[in-house]
């Protein structure tokens, strides 16, 4: 791997990590250095007061501080640089010694870490890769660091369509036969595109063929550069089912059967949304020359923070290590975990509410070159009668499960590696709850007649009561008190207590 020029002199290097693996060199030569400082008294007067807790040690609020952060990363966050730790920019030391050992294990010719996201980590890909004034063809399901930061380059921009998967699945993603039939064109007509930007994996779950569409970007014109953003797949690569479809396991196959490879090719890897990194945690990899690799180093200096986090930088070495080691048992676990959920969605009677979306969960069209990320699980709510930030709102308070995504009726679990079988046991508790607390509840609104208590609380008096037809007055005056704040309540006549239907806020666990 041909490494970036530095004018470090080689006897500057940073403090070198003790020896752990079996040949005499460390595995995580980053985590040890940054650990070997973080057990030094060390007094600074450059910068960082918090480090070590010095400002804090007399502080009423110190307790605060130690609870949220540990005493351990207070001792680890450092202002250290340079010849004392290592070189941000121009690392000699152990920084470069993690980076050359990431860039082995995904298959890059060069990695870069950064501590302030894949936002900054795209817009330094691009800095590298397109220049003022050149072509780019944008799969415009790209994130919004990619348009904003080619608005910022002075490129000539256009963008391939998107497309639905389809009528009953609510996720989009890049038109890749159309990208390509564009990418040809342009070729044949002598005005070729310089930079394609691929979104290879998506946020919903949805991957790209990357080894047929680098394969027809290299065989139309060599000499296009290319961005992945591979954000949400930065695991797939330990793994045989996950790996094939990925940006660098493609390349490797384009090398060994001496087919034309892009110029340059850039890769992006959110660590932290699938690997036990820190957030924040970047991979950036590089697949070109010296002189790409020196346009990059570059790119990074212009848009990275001089004052990179090392604990977040350490977390990448440790994540890369963990991801070699046991990151196939872990994703085998994940692959296993969102079959059962898929299972239990359409087996199990008292889920009968949700339904998970896509032909068995899976994209099966090989002519929309894209396929199923099989960790992830687009679940439909409809059948509930809440919405689906409703539902998340609840999982949330009341079973202390987070969900991020919402789209239409449909709500995504994303089953990545620190998710065990005793979380998918919680999950599918939750569901089976709430499925029998508002379908009752729904079932009778929409029905007009109820065989429940209809109680507002408060004041906790009846709006409706068995046997009682509900109008649409009612139904206002439901409408009404929800979006007031009051809780709606549902009772079966025999008297037994059934579960809160909550409005906003959200019923506490337990009240009755």
């Amino acid at each position: 791997m041909t490494e970036p020029t530095s004018s470090t002199p080689a006897s500057e290097e940073g403090p070198q990590a003790p020896p752990a693996g079996r040949h005499g060199a460390s595995r995580t030569p980053l985590a040890d250095a940054v650990l070997a400082v973080s057990r030094r008294d060390i007094a600074s007067f450059h910068a960082l007061p918090l480090s070590h807790g010095r400002s804090i040690r007399d502080s009423r609020i110190r307790e605060s501080y130690e609870a949220l952060f540990g005493t351990a990363q207070l001792a680890a966050d450092v202002s250290y640089s340079g010849t004392m730790l290592d070189s941000f920019f121009r690392p000699r030391g152990p920084l470069r010694q993690a980076q050359r050992l990431a860039a082995n294990s995904f298959g890059a010719d060069a990695t870069f870490f950064l501590s302030t996201g894949t936002s900054t980590a795209n817009r330094v890909a691009l800095t590298a890769l397109a220049r003022p004034g050149s072509r780019v063809l944008s799969d415009r399901s790209c994130h919004q660091s990619v348009h904003f930061a080619l608005g910022a380059l002075g490129v000539d921009v256009t963008y391939a369509p998107m497309q639905k998967c389809c009528a009953t699945c609510p996720r989009t993603f890049g038109d890749l036969p159309r990208l390509l039939d564009m990418f040809r064109a342009a070729v044949a007509e002598g005005r070729p595109y310089d930079t394609v930007v691929l979104s290879a994996v998506s946020y919903d779950g949805v991957r790209y063929d990357l080894p047929t569409v680098l394969t027809e970007l290299a065989a139309a014109h060599p000499a296009v550069s290319v961005l992945v953003d591979e954000a949400w797949g930065a695991v797939h690569r330990f793994h045989p089912r996950l790996r094939p479809l990925t940006a660098l396991h493609a390349v490797e196959a384009l090398r060994d059967s001496g087919s034309p490879l892009p110029l340059s090719m850039a890769v992006t890897h959110s660590a932290h949304k699938s690997m036990s990194a820190l957030r924040q945690g970047s991979y950036l990899h590089l697949v070109g020359d010296s002189e790409a690799q020196e346009r990059t180093a570059q790119a990074l200096f212009q848009h990275h923070t001089t004052s990179p986090s090392w604990p977040v930088l350490a977390s990448l070495d440790l994540a890369r290590l963990q991801a070699e080691t046991e990151g196939e048992q872990l994703l085998e676990r994940s692959l296993s975990l969102a079959g059962t959920l898929r299972t239990e969605l359409a087996t199990d009677p008292r889920l009968s509410a949700y339904r998970a979306l896509g032909p068995d969960g899976h994209l099966t069209d090989p002519a929309l070159l894209v396929s199923d990320d099989p960790t992830r699980v687009l679940v439909d709510i409809s059948a509930l009668g809440i919405t689906a930030a409703d539902f998340r709102r609840i999982l949330f308070d009341e079973y202390a499960l987070y969900v991020a995504r919402e789209s239409g009726d449909a709500v995504l679990f994303h089953v990545h590696i620190g998710v065990d079988e005793a979380t998918l046991l919680r999950l599918l508790e939750a569901l089976r709850t709430i499925q029998r607390t508002y379908r009752t509840s729904s079932a009778a609104l929409a029905q007009g007649t109820t065989d429940h208590f209809i109680i507002a609380y408060p004041p906790g008096i009846p709006i409706a009561v068995p046997g009682e037809r509900l109008c649409d007055r009612t139904l206002s005056e439901i409408g009404a008190l929800r979006s007031s704040g009051c809780e709606i309540y549902t009772l079966r006549q025999s008297g037994a207590v059934g579960t809160a239907v909550p409005s906003t806020p959200a019923v506490p666990a337990g009240r009755k």
